[in-house]
C-alpha cells in the first residue's frame, strides 16, 4: 500500500467546519432572543453557555491550521501545476475580495497565522437595539389589551426588553517578537472566505 508523505486535508471537512463556526454565531441571536435575559436557565441557553466557547475554539482552529497548512502544501508544488494556479487564482481572488478583519487590511493566511497564535479570543457581545425580544410581543399584547379594554389612550407604551447578543465579530491579541498585536474578525467574512477558496 503505498502512503501520502504528508497531511491529506479534506477540503469539505474545512468548509463544514467554516459553516458549523457561523451557525454558533447566528445561531446565538436567536437563543438570546427567546431566553429570559435575566436568568438563562431553561435548557437551550444553558447548553449554550456550556458549549459554544468550546466549540467556537476548535472550530475557529480547525479551520485556520487546515487552511495554512493547505497553503503550504500548494505553495510547495510546481509552478507548472494546474493545481497550485487554479488554487494561486483562487487565493488571489479571495484576498481581493474579503478583508476578514474589520479595520486591518491583511491576506487570508495572515488572518490564519493571527487566530493560530491568538492568546486572546473574545467574542464580541452588543445589546440589542430594537428591542425584538420574544417578551415583548408579550408585553406589547398584555399594553394593547389593556387599552383596548380600559378605554384609556394614555397608558404607558412598555419599554423594550434589554437583552445581549453575539456581533459575530471577534477580538483577537497576542504578541509579536514583544510588541502587542490586536484584530477584530469578521466572522462572516472569515467564513464566506474560506467557502469561496475551497469551492
Amino acid at each position: 500500500m503505498q502512503l501520502p508523505s504528508s497531511y491529506v486535508l479534506d477540503r469539505e471537512a474545512i468548509k463544514l467546519n467554516a459553516y458549523r463556526l457561523i451557525c454558533h454565531f447566528y445561531a446565538n441571536k436567536e437563543i438570546s432572543r427567546h431566553t429570559d435575559p435575566d436568568a438563562r436557565d431553561d435548557a437551550i441557553a444553558k447548553l449554550e453557555d456550556n458549549y459554544f466557547f468550546r466549540e467556537i475554539s476548535r472550530l475557529l482552529l480547525e479551520v485556520a491550521i487546515s487552511t495554512r497548512v493547505l497553503d503550504d502544501q500548494m505553495k510547495k508544488l510546481s509552478e507548472e501545476s494546474e493545481l497550485r494556479a487554479s488554487y494561486d487564482e483562487a487565493m488571489k481572488e479571495v484576498n481581493r475580495r474579503y478583508n476578514c478583519m474589520m479595520f486591518d487590511e491583511m491576506n487570508l493566511r495572515e488572518v490564519c497565522n493571527k487566530i493560530i497564535h491568538a492568546e486572546v479570543v473574545e467574542p464580541h457581545i452588543q445589546e440589542s437595539e430594537d428591542g425584538g425580544h420574544e417578551i415583548d410581543s408579550y408585553n406589547w399584547l398584555g399594553w394593547s389589551e389593556a387599552v383596548e379594554h380600559s378605554g384609556e389612550n394614555d397608558i404607558p407604551e412598555p419599554d423594550p426588553i434589554k437583552w445581549m447578543h453575539l456581533t459575530n465579530n471577534i477580538r483577537l491579541g497576542g504578541k509579536h517578537r514583544g510588541n502587542q498585536w490586536w484584530h477584530l474578525l469578521e466572522v462572516p467574512t472569515f467564513v464566506g472566505a474560506i467557502g469561496e477558496l475551497l469551492a
